[in-house]
């Protein structure tokens, strides 16, 4: 097997409003990993209230569909985090 360059990079900022629900979007995203991860790198931290995503791909397809997988990975959490937390 040959190891691939990851030369196609973004970095995504999402805003949250606290910090605390950026912290649980990380923990929730971070859960599932990449399949490809000899094409892709994809590192989630928190920046204050921010989330950041940065990926590293062979492709700009691979790009695409790691970013893509992750939004529609999002859309998810921010949905269950308004429907369940009572917290704020």
């Amino acid at each position: 097997m040959s190891i691939q360059t990851l030369n196609h990079s973004m970095t995504l900022t999402i805003p949250f409003p606290t910090q605390r629900l950026a912290t649980i979007a990380q923990s929730v995203l971070n859960v599932d990993k990449e399949l490809k991860s000899d094409q892709v790198n994809r590192v989630i931290s928190t920046d204050d209230t921010n989330l950041v995503v940065q990926f590293n791909c062979s492709s700009v397809k691979m790009l695409r569909v790691s970013v893509n997988s992750l939004l529609e990975m999002l859309i998810m959490v921010t949905k269950t985090i308004d429907a369940f937390d009572g917290m704020e």
